[in-house]
């Protein structure tokens, strides 16, 4: 029985600031480092899944990079019960690398297919610039 697929929600901060002249070649990281930031609004997605949810940030994240008076935080918010990898914490991890190394022994006579790993508490996904994308199709090199 396939399991059911939980939606995550991507959480969308909006923050502004007033325009102030930027000295060239100063990079936006160290204008937001300076600037007062105001939150301006927030608002929220439900996506299919963490892997859709992700991706969804890193793109609006993207369009957000060149302009100077405003920004966003985005999150990804795994509901409890998940069991996607990049919701899963350290322990949870662990456990699911075992679960797979179990897997591998399913033709053995007498196998008992192991518990799916599922976290215990929503998690937060923090989508941040260096943020790989799950969506993104591989190059050639598999990056």
């Amino acid at each position: 029985m396939a399991t059911p697929t939980l939606s995550t929600t991507l959480v969308i901060m909006y923050f502004v600031t007033t325009p102030v002249h930027v000295p060239d070649g100063e990079s936006k990281k160290i204008q937001e480092q300076n600037a007062n930031w105001t939150l301006q609004t927030t608002s929220q997605i439900q996506t299919e899944d963490p892997d859709s949810c992700l991706s969804i940030g890193i793109k609006m994240a993207k369009e957000f990079e060149v302009v100077n008076t405003s920004t966003v935080r985005l999150y990804c918010i795994c509901p409890k019960g998940a069991t996607a990898l990049v919701c899963l914490n350290r322990e949870e991890k662990i456990r699911a690398a075992e679960r797979e190394n179990q897997m591998l022994r399913k033709n053995e006579p007498n196998f008992v297919e192991p518990e799916e790993v599922k976290t215990q508490a929503p998690t937060l996904l923090r989508i941040g610039p260096n943020t790989p994308d799950p969506l993104r199709p591989k190059d050639s090199r598999g990056r």
